[in-house]
């Protein structure tokens, strides 16, 4: 095997390097299912949304479905499970977007992202978990909850778990959550109703 020219990688562990992974595939399959959130929206088709959303960016993905919101297509289960989801897509973006395009400091394997003049350290990515697979549950409580009409598969309900602790170094607008209903988690979607 060749080796590679740079040292950053005795800074992380093995055990580290295969959290960082999970933590890639997480945000992966939390990218698609946004991605599919807005095909049932649109009522699209796979075939047509890997033409037409698949390819967008998650960014675009967020304003289009936040801009079908304000046209009252989605219901107020639904649209309380994307105001949920919206802080937390933003996390996911920082965090990913920091870590896996930033470069692991040599000294101290944090990740630095020049382009945008921001660190992560590989400590405060590693307490990231809970809010990680949060964000999967959310993400996955929009897709059930907006169901699929074409292939006659109606809204799901999906308790989520408790929302965890955010994490004091990430961004405000990646705690800009809606207020939490009193006894319980932020959301449970019910069934939709007609």
């Amino acid at each position: 095997m060749i080796p590679i020219p740079w040292n950053f990688e005795p800074n992380l562990t093995d055990a580290e390097f295969q959290t960082i992974g999970r933590f890639a595939c997480r945000w992966a399959m939390i990218d698609n299912t946004l991605a599919n959130c807005l095909r049932a929206i649109l009522k699209m088709e796979p075939e047509e949304a890997t033409v037409m959303i698949f390819p967008l960016t998650q960014d675009i993905r967020m304003q289009r479905i936040e801009a079908l919101s304000k046209l009252h297509i989605m219901n107020q289960d639904q649209i309380a499970l994307f105001l949920e989801l919206k802080p937390l897509i933003r996390a996911m973006q920082f965090l990913r977007t920091t870590v896996l395009h930033g470069i692991a400091d040599s000294q101290t394997g944090d990740f630095l992202l020049r382009s945008k003049l921001r660190r992560v350290g590989k400590d405060e990515l590693f307490q990231c978990e809970d809010l990680i697979n949060y964000a999967a549950h959310v993400t996955l409580a929009f897709r059930f909850a907006l169901g699929d009409a074409g292939k006659a598969w109606p809204p799901v309900p999906y308790a989520l778990p408790d929302r965890p602790p955010i994490p004091d170094f990430l961004p405000n607008d990646c705690r800009a959550f809606p207020a939490r209903s009193k006894g319980g988690p932020p959301i449970r979607p019910e069934p939709s109703r007609g």
